[in-house]
Parts: structure tokens; C-alpha cells; sequence
């Protein structure tokens, strides 16, 4: 079967429940954030993801009434937009084989306004690309984004790069009719017999949270 960026965006729509997908020639507003634009600044030495990182920390602090650790929402932060390019090409990919291009420049979201994740995505691209070069893609994306990312706290090569692995895992599991699942697993370098997360995103060290089942703290 032949594939456009539209049909794609609703195979994801179908498969993602809390995320809508649309297809666009630029970036729809003023509330959208570029993914070019973000690695840009970033790579500038600018933090454009801190009001992002703020705005959920003062969530945690409210809710959970203690100043949170800086990781916390450094770590939300850093998964939240690895999820963009990662939900977009494994989704695509583990139902069709193919994926929407996934470059920071083909790529913008809007934030959900109240819990702080990408709830919206748009494909700014109309260009349709095989599984080794949506993997590639994906791959030089979420290095330039890690690479730059400095959110004031340390967080390892283990957390940064093992959270693309989580990210790439769950979205691979979501399609519940996923033909070119296997496929797709082995093109973006992830194991689908992996359980726990390799990475970790403190969200246990609020008070009264429970560390979820996948949390790798329980090797």
C-alpha cells in the first residue's frame, strides 16, 4: 500500500489516544514550538525548554507541597520531546513500514496546557521515508537535541540515551496491529523483550509515589 503524511497522521491519531496529529506547511502558531527552532537555540547556548522545566516544577511543587528536585522535571522534560520524533517513526513505522519525515525541521508541537507533555503534533513535511532513513533521521534528531540539552543538573549518557530507548519501546508496543513491529524494532536499534526502562524519571523521590512497575530501580 502507498502512504501520504496525511494518511500517516491518522494512523498515528488511531494509535497515540492522547496526542492529535495534523499535517501543515509551517508552523500553525504562536503556541507551537519548532523542533529546528528549539535544537537551534539550544545549540546557540540559549534554554529554550525552561519555562517548560519551570512550569512543570511549580506543578510538583503545588501537588506534592516540597521543592522538587531539579531532575525531576529536567528528566519529564527531556523524555516529553523525545517522544515527539519517536512516536511519530515508530508508530508510523511498526503499522506501515514507512514513517513521515522525522528531522527537526519537519517536525513542530503544542504543548498540553495544563500537564505540560506534547499533546499536539504537526508534520511540516509531506515527504514520505523508508524505515533506515526514518531511523536515521530519528537518530541525528534526538542526538542534536541531547547533545544540547543543558538543564542545570546532571543527567548521564545512561539516563539521555536510554530514555530514546524507552520512548522507542513504548511507542512500538502501542499499535495494537503493528505488522512491521519486529522490523521496526530491529531499524531503531531497541529490543522489544526488554521490560524495565533503562532510564529513570524520579518521579519516586516525591512524596507518597510509588515507582512504577518498569522503573529500572527494581533490576
Amino acid at each position: 500500500m502507498s502512504y501520504t503524511v496525511s494518511r500517516l497522521a491518522d494512523v498515528l491519531a488511531e494509535s497515540v489516544s492522547w496526542m492529535s496529529v495534523r499535517t501543515a506547511d509551517a508552523v500553525p502558531g504562536p503556541d507551537w514550538i519548532s523542533c529546528a527552532d528549539l535544537i537551534a537555540e539550544q545549540q546557540s547556548g540559549a534554554d529554550p525548554t525552561l519555562a517548560w522545566r519551570t512550569a512543570a516544577a511549580a506543578d510538583y511543587a503545588r501537588d506534592y507541597e516540597i521543592e522538587p528536585p531539579e531532575q525531576v522535571a529536567a528528566m519529564f522534560t527531556l523524555m516529553w520531546y523525545v517522544q515527539v520524533p519517536s512516536l511519530v517513526a515508530a508508530v508510523s513505522a511498526a503499522v506501515t513500514g514507512v514513517s513521515p519525515e522525522v528531522s527537526p525541521e519537519a517536525l513542530a508541537f503544542k504543548r498540553h496546557p495544563l500537564a505540560h507533555y506534547p499533546a499536539e503534533v504537526a508534520l511540516l513535511s509531506q515527504e514520505v521515508v523508508p524505515l533506515d532513513v526514518a531511523a536515521a533521521q530519528h537518530k541525528a534528531h534526538v542526538n542534536a537535541f541531547l547533545d544540547s540539552y543543558e538543564p542545570g543538573v546532571k543527567l548521564g549518557s545512561l539516563q539521555r540515551l536510554g530514555a530514546v530507548g524507552d520512548e522507542l519501546r513504548a511507542a512500538l508496543r502501542l499499535p495494537e496491529d503493528a505488522p512491521y513491529v519486529d522490523e521496526a524494532a530491529r531499524a531503531f536499534g531497541v529490543s522489544l523483550e526488554q521490560k524495565l526502562r533503562t532510564s529513570c524519571c524520579y518521579f519516586y523521590v516525591l512524596p507518597k509515589v510509588t515507582a512504577c512497575t518498569t522503573c529500572p530501580r527494581f533490576r
